[in-house]
């Protein structure tokens, strides 16, 4: 079994020696959106522990140094996630990012500066069948309607589906626990509408072996990992069998 780590937490954690543990980076924007010092100033000042929900806020916002800084340092066999910012960005982004880079969309960040949602029809330029990438994953929201995954699959042409980012909420962002009841919706939803056809990542809420199990048993491919990376030395009691195969 194949195991992601989230952006931004695939900026710093590789695992180089498990070749079934993929780093996403990111997630990288068109233009700089702050550097190192101002991503740990964000986190300082918004991330916080929830434990009415179990989860983690933040109100990140995506800062990063811009596509050409990621470009720069992304390894092979690694995935680079991006966001728009503005209406052109994905159009632009397709022009600087090579064909074979596997990327995931990020098509539902819920602090971008109370921007309005952008429109998702660009993100077809990554998923051109010109393209030779081996991931292309439109990564989306928990409340992501049914309507929108066939916009997604049907029209876009997406067939890798990351279920899910963070549920908005006052504070910002949420994740943990609290997405669980989304994630297996999500999975129940595509494997009803489109059976085999689409490979799903599963991530939301996954501290040990058996919540990277029920997702699978449900109907998930890959399985992703986020809030658990405060905590790298536990990754490896998730990389253990029964679950790698």
């Amino acid at each position: 079994m194949k195991f992601f780590i989230a952006a931004p937490f695939g900026n710093y954690l590789k695992f180089n020696s498990h070749s079934n543990i993929i780093p996403v980076t990111g997630t990288w924007t068109l233009e700089h959106r702050g550097g190192l010092v101002f991503r740990i100033w964000r986190i300082i000042k918004t991330m916080r522990y929830d434990r009415k929900n179990n989860g983690w806020t933040n109100k990140l916002g995506l800062p990063n140094p811009g596509i050409y800084s990621g470009l720069k340092r992304i390894n092979p066999n690694e995935v680079l996630s991006i966001a728009a910012i503005e209406s052109d960005d994905f159009n632009k982004l397709s022009k600087i990012i090579p064909t074979t880079q596997s990327l995931e969309i990020n098509l539902s960040c819920p602090n971008l500066d109370d921007k309005q949602p952008l429109s998702w029809h660009d993100a077809a330029l990554f998923t051109d069948k010109k393209n030779n990438r081996k991931y292309c994953i439109a990564k989306i929201s928990p409340e992501t309607t049914r309507e929108q995954l066939s916009f997604l699959i049907d029209q876009l042409g997406f067939s890798q589906i990351h279920c899910c980012n963070t549920l908005p909420v006052k504070e910002g962002g949420l994740s943990g626990k609290s997405l669980i009841p989304y994630v297996e919706n999500l999975i129940k939803v595509i494997r009803e509408n489109w059976g085999d056809s689409v490979e799903i990542i599963a991530g939301g809420g996954v501290n040990s072996s058996q919540d990277a199990i029920n997702y699978i048993n449900l109907g998930a491919n890959y399985i992703s990992l986020g809030t658990i990376c405060f905590s790298p030395w536990k990754i490896k009691k998730i990389d253990q069998p029964p679950i790698i195969c």
